[in-house]
């Protein structure tokens, strides 16, 4: 699938299908595998944006996925009955454990580790 823009910022990279999750990890990385880069225009400092077609497969893919995510239009229903249906499905050990983890390290981090799922899990607290 294409992507609709040619040039992607670093900042839009950052963490983006198994890449550095900082800019200078991302730098370096483009460095090492070649990609085509150029000066943003309008930035300031040392602001550099990479082609679409130098980037490796594993982020155009998810890059793609994000940009087409926004088509999909969602209903307007309560979510409550959904929420409630997963919350029975769930084990007493297993609620307790979401419950625990979203309340320790927080709603967006519970959705990051669910929108990318192939990046190592640091150590989690089972305490």
């Amino acid at each position: 699938m294409a992507n609709k823009k040619e040039w992607i910022a670093t900042h839009e990279l950052i963490g983006v299908g198994g890449l550095p999750k900082t800019r200078q990890g991302l730098n370096r990385r483009a460095r090492e595998e070649g990609w085509q880069k150029r000066r943003r225009e309008g930035a300031r400092g040392k602001a550099v944006e990479y082609a679409w077609q130098s980037l490796p497969e594993s982020v155009k893919k998810s890059l793609s996925l994000r940009a087409s995510s926004s088509e999909y239009t969602l209903s307007t229903q309560d979510p409550s009955p959904t929420w409630l249906e997963i919350h029975r499905q769930l084990s007493e050990v297993e609620r307790d454990f979401v419950v625990a983890f979203i309340l320790r390290e927080g709603v967006l981090t519970l959705l990051k580790r669910l929108d990318y799922p192939d990046e190592p899990v640091k150590e989690v607290h089972r305490g």
